[in-house]
């Protein structure tokens, strides 16, 4: 089996992947002792978020997720929040990993709107497909600062990278995605570390870890 490693600033916190409603909820209770829910005073709004993170890390694992993680932190004096996920999906994508990238690029790209950009770079595990764009959410009264069903427009970072043949000859594709609703931090604080997280992806014939 094929191992992924990559570090991340200590910033993100691992969010656990298939968890039952005790856990998350101990989850979401141990971040509101931080101050990093807002709702932290209202048990029922406490109680959905759980079900929500338990729903979002059920999600995660049944769709291949290997890591899962957020931060919550201040850059430039502003509160600041991101959300990343990474999975490993089967993905037949014949003998030539490099083709396989590009490929992927243009289908994927094709299928998103106007304000989605894409380019291959290369990494240390070869040529990485690369998608940055822009994408809405409704965000439901009980989370919303208005009490209002509210639009939050969020950036978003897609990569999809061809993991190198395992011994078993079984071809698959590592994708990443990363999003913040702080859309004018993209540049300056979180496109360095994506930059930095690709850098450092390494696949190995091993379990997965993160470094």
């Amino acid at each position: 089996m094929m191992r992924v490693d990559f570090s991340v600033p200590a910033e993100f916190q691992e969010v656990s992947l298939d968890m039952d409603f005790d856990a998350a909820w101990a989850e979401v209770n141990a971040r509101a002792a931080y101050g990093s829910v807002a709702a932290a005073t209202d048990p029922e709004a406490l109680s959905e978020l759980a079900r929500r993170l338990q729903r979002v890390s059920r999600f995660l694992k049944n769709s291949g997720a290997v890591y899962a993680a957020n931060c919550l932190h201040s850059f430039e004096g502003e509160v600041s929040l991101g959300s990343l996920a990474v999975a490993v999906v089967d993905y037949c994508y014949g003998d030539d990993a490099a083709v396989a990238a590009r490929g992927t690029l243009r289908g994927v790209l094709a299928t998103r709107g106007s304000g989605w950009s894409g380019s291959l770079i290369d990494s240390p595990c070869g040529q990485v497909a690369v998608l940055t764009g822009g994408h809405s959410y409704l965000l439901p009264p009980a989370f919303s600062p208005t009490g209002e069903e509210t639009e939050v427009l969020t950036a978003q970072f897609h990569t999809m990278i061809p993991v190198p043949t395992a011994g078993g000859g079984q071809r698959r594709m590592c994708l990443m995605a990363f999003s913040t609703p702080q859309v004018t931090h993209w540049q300056k604080c979180y496109a360095p570390i994506m930059a930095d997280l690709l850098r450092s992806l390494r696949f190995t014939e091993e379990q997965h870890q993160v470094a």
